[in-house]
């Protein structure tokens, strides 16, 4: 009867963990296989060997297109991404620079877009956004000087994306907010609030399961101090990407995540002790982020914050 359970118990694991990680592949469906280019002696852009030479900011490249430029790399940080044909852009910086970089697939879904020090880029790239709808993918990075480059991709099908509009420009550096810097919920009293967590980081994950997905995007927190019994309620909408949500009890235990959700992007959890709860805001895929809308529903609220004081307090 104990191996039984045993059995029982390991194979319910099993599909929990293959319901996260199929997520993108029941989406998506049947990746498409394209052959692989040959580099050189192509238009510019095309490759490595000849990118798109970005040499002053701000920039923007409207209505361009991958399409017919081939799939010239197919093992890069973009993973499934990087199967489609590419794009190759090189960003040469004279200055220690904070730079934001937004490609927008003007309607096209499963794109993806990656910054580094190499190219074509490797496994462990700079900075990766990838996801299936068609909403503008945003890295925020600050660089030293020298030479990046950029790579603009798909999750085939589709192959290529027939036109799209990249834009670089130079930002305020973004702080990146952790649990020990998480602004207080209640103390601000906060219940709806816009939220934009490209450049944040990605600081957490947690381990359990708890959204039901994985959460490897970039990440905001909030912090708020519930009673025993208390009911937090949080609800996120109007989400510009696969986003997630869920609390912890413990940044530093990504096994304390207590609730969370991940379609539908909302929970209402009791508390089960006094103590700080840490809210977090995060995306299912490597890298992603986005905009969306937070709505929360707190036992108390100590003051009223301004749009104005909100702003404030994440740029």
């Amino acid at each position: 009867m104990k191996k039984a359970t045993a059995l029982i118990l390991a194979l319910l694991v099993c599909a929990a963990f293959a319901s996260a990680a199929e997520k993108p592949e029941a989406e998506h469906g049947p990746t498409v296989i394209l052959p692989i280019a040959v580099e050189g002696s192509r238009a510019v852009g095309d490759d490595c060997t000849d990118p798109i030479v970005i040499g002053s900011l701000p920039f923007s490249d409207l209505n361009q297109t991958n399409c017919g430029r081939g799939n010239t790399y197919a093992e890069t940080c973009l993973g499934s991404y990087d199967g489609g044909e590419d794009i190759i852009y090189r960003l040469d910086l004279a200055v220690e620079t904070t730079v934001e970089i937004t490609m927008d697939p003007l309607g096209t879904t499963w794109t993806g877009i990656a910054l580094d020090e190499v190219c074509p880029p490797d496994a462990t790239c700079i900075a990766v956004v990838t996801g299936s709808a068609a909403t503008p993918r945003t890295i925020l990075e600050t660089l030293a000087a020298g030479s990046y480059y950029i790579m603009v991709d798909t999750w085939p099908s589709p192959a290529c994306i027939p036109a799209f509009n990249l834009t670089v420009e130079e930002a305020v550096p973004y702080p990146n907010p952790t649990c020990e810097t998480a602004i207080d919920i209640q103390e601000q009293g906060l219940t709806t609030w816009e939220v934009d967590n490209c450049g944040s980081g990605a600081d957490y994950s947690p381990t359990n399961g708890c959204t039901g997905y994985a959460a490897n995007g970039q990440d905001a927190v909030w912090k708020i101090y519930l009673l025993a019994g208390d009911t937090f309620t949080v609800t996120l909408t109007n989400e510009s990407y696969d986003a997630s949500l869920y609390l912890l009890t413990d940044c530093a235990d990504m096994n304390s995540c207590v609730a969370g959700g991940d379609d539908p992007e909302e929970f209402t959890y009791i508390a089960a002790a006094d103590g700080w709860y840490y809210l977090i805001v995060d995306g299912y895929a490597t890298g992603a982020c986005g905009t969306s809308t937070i709505t929360v529903e707190t036992p108390v609220a100590t003051k009223t914050a301004t749009w104005a004081t909100v702003k404030d307090l994440f740029r």
